[in-house]
C-alpha cells in the first residue's frame, strides 16, 4: 500500500536524523489511511502529524498551495503578529485540530488533491516537512 510506504519512509528519514516522529497519510475527508509512530516519538506526535496533514488537505487547495507550511506563511503575511494574537483576527475560524505550521503536504494525482501526509515530532516544523517530503517523493511516481 502506497500510503504505508510513504509513512514508513517519512519516519525512517527522520529517524536517520535522530528525530522521533509520527507520520500520517489522510484522504480528502481527513480520515487516516496510514499512520506510523516511530519508536522514540512522543505521544503528542500522533495528533500533530494528523493536524498538519489536515491543514494541508483543508487549506492548501483553497490558497492554491501544496503545504500547510505555505498556508501558514500566507496567513502570517496577510495578518500582522498583533492581529494574529487577537481572538477572531483571522477571516475564518480554523477547525479544531488544524496546525498552521510546516509538516503537512498535499498528495496530488495530477492537479487533483487526493490526500495529504503530515509529520510531527522533529525539533522544527521544517524538519517535519522535509521528512514528509521524503515520504511523498517515495510514492509520487506510482500514484494513479
Amino acid at each position: 500500500m502506497l500510503a504505508m510506504e510513504a509513512v514508513e519512509t517519512a519516519v525512517a528519514s527522520c529517524t536517520k536524523q535522530g528525530y522521533g516522529v509520527t507520520a500520517t497519510v489522510i484522504d480528502t475527508d481527513a480520515q487516516r489511511i496510514a499512520m506510523l509512530r516511530g519508536d522514540t516519538a512522543g505521544v503528542h506526535t500522533f495528533e500533530a502529524s494528523w493536524g498538519k496533514a489536515y491543514t494541508a488537505v483543508g487549506f492548501a487547495p483553497i490558497f492554491k498551495l501544496d503545504s500547510g507550511g505555505e498556508v501558514a506563511e500566507r496567513v502570517a503575511q496577510q495578518y500582522s503578529a498583533t492581529q494574529l494574537g487577537k481572538i477572531g483576527a483571522l477571516p475564518f475560524q480554523p477547525p479544531e485540530g488544524m496546525i498552521f505550521r510546516a509538516g503537512g503536504l498535499t498528495i496530488k494525482l495530477g492537479d487533483e488533491v487526493i490526500g495529504a501526509i503530515g509529520v510531527g515530532g522533529a525539533p522544527t516544523a521544517q524538519a517535519d516537512e522535509a521528512c514528509a517530503r521524503a515520504g511523498l517523493d517515495k510514492i509520487r511516481d506510482r500514484l494513479r
